[in-house]
């Protein structure tokens, strides 16, 4: 159902073939050096997970935003998985192309060793998987 109400088949088209939009959040530890040292373990493995073989062609990095008022040493990821494709084609399922792409960073070794690195700084974890707006920009 859209936003007035009506269905004409655009949002089954998002729930079942169209993109998404995946935004990870890590809470880094307390200290001055947490947000910089991710940064860099981040921006220096970025690559390999973005080239790895297998890795989904509508799979993009939109941002990484830093917090820098409220809750602090926050580190968001917004990724951009499929759509793109009318009518929820094969090549525009979000979640398909999201887990084809995560499976396929999986072997990508130096996005593995940062990965790991990262881990050691973060105090918690999270995905949340989102469906854009039919007027998002991000559709």
């Amino acid at each position: 159902m859209d936003l007035d109400g009506s269905s004409n088949g655009s949002n089954d088209r998002a729930r079942g073939g169209g993109g998404i939009v995946e935004l990870r959040k890590y809470q880094l530890r307390l200290g001055y050096d947490a947000v910089p040292k991710f940064l860099r373990l981040y921006s220096e493995a970025l690559p390999s997970k973005l080239g790895a073989p297998g890795t989904h062609p509508t799979t993009q990095l939109a941002t990484v935003l830093v917090s820098d008022i409220g809750r602090l040493n926050v580190v968001y990821e917004v990724w951009k998985h499929g759509g793109g494709g009318e009518g929820g084609g094969e090549d525009s399922c979000g979640m398909r192309a999201m887990e084809e792409s995560r499976r396929s960073s999986r072997g990508a070794e130096e996005w593995r060793r940062g990965i790991a690195q990262i881990a050691e700084l973060a105090v918690t974890f999270d995905t949340t998987i989102l469906r854009p707006a039919e007027f998002s920009p991000l559709r």
